[in-house]
């Protein structure tokens, strides 16, 4: 199948966003303005001759994936979607305005995250709400369910307007795959991957707890080509 007609629309968090790269690191570290044209959906547009929308949000839970899928307003019939989906632990509560009232990443409880993600908030009485959360009500377990739930919801989605889509998902250590892949449809394109051995290669330049770098990218990118694209 020739891909060159359609338009390659991606979606993730910092690792689809490219954060840490030549062309998305800001002065205080953190990504900047726009996602890098280095990142690996530029890369895989380039391997596929497809026009490319990075339309990834670098800080993202997967309930904020899933609700920027839906927001997306430039859909057409010649779409083609590939979501790299975040981490589980992440957590976004959003209010009755639709908007984020809790946004929770591990992270916040030391001191890896740059200081924008704070959003304004004492970083006091913040990470204790965090750590309430994180050491008493946090299951793994029932964040890979409602990950499973989350992605075959975007799948149906996207098929209902006729998008095809393509979903890249990390093997997390504590799921029970054996359990949780009864919740997958039947047409549902999902690879699971591995950290180490399908993206991880090298470092971006956002030390000291840098991204992925810019060979980790064309990695992957040339890994999605190979899975889905070939």
């Amino acid at each position: 199948m020739g891909w060159n007609s359609y338009k390659l629309v991606t979606f993730g968090c910092s690792f689809t966003y490219g954060h840490g790269l030549a062309d998305c690191m800001a002065e205080d570290g953190s990504n900047g303005p726009t996602a890098s044209k280095r990142a690996w959906p530029s890369i895989l547009g380039g391997l596929t001759d497809m026009q490319v929308d990075n339309a990834s949000i670098a800080g993202s839970s997967n309930l904020m994936i899933a609700k920027t899928i839906v927001d997306y307003s430039k859909y057409d019939k010649n779409t083609v979607v590939v979501i790299m989906w975040s981490h589980n632990d992440r957590e976004t509560i959003y209010n009755d305005k639709g908007e984020p009232k809790l946004h929770m990443l591990p992270g916040f409880l030391d001191d890896r995250m740059p200081k924008r993600f704070w959003h304004n908030k004492e970083e006091g009485p913040f990470k204790k709400i965090i750590k309430t959360y994180y050491e008493t009500y946090h299951e793994g377990w029932n964040a890979t369910l409602n990950q499973m739930i989350r992605m075959n919801f975007v799948h149906a989605f996207l098929k209902s307007k006729g998008i095809q889509s393509f979903h890249v998902y990390c093997e997390h250590y504590h799921e029970d795959f054996n359990y949780f892949k009864k919740f997958n449809v039947r047409d549902l394109n999902l690879k699971r991957f591995s950290w180490s051995d399908h993206f991880r290669i090298d470092d971006a330049l956002d030390v000291p707890n840098p991204h992925p770098g810019p060979n980790s990218h064309a990695l992957l990118a040339t890994n999605i080509r190979r899975w889905f694209f070939s």
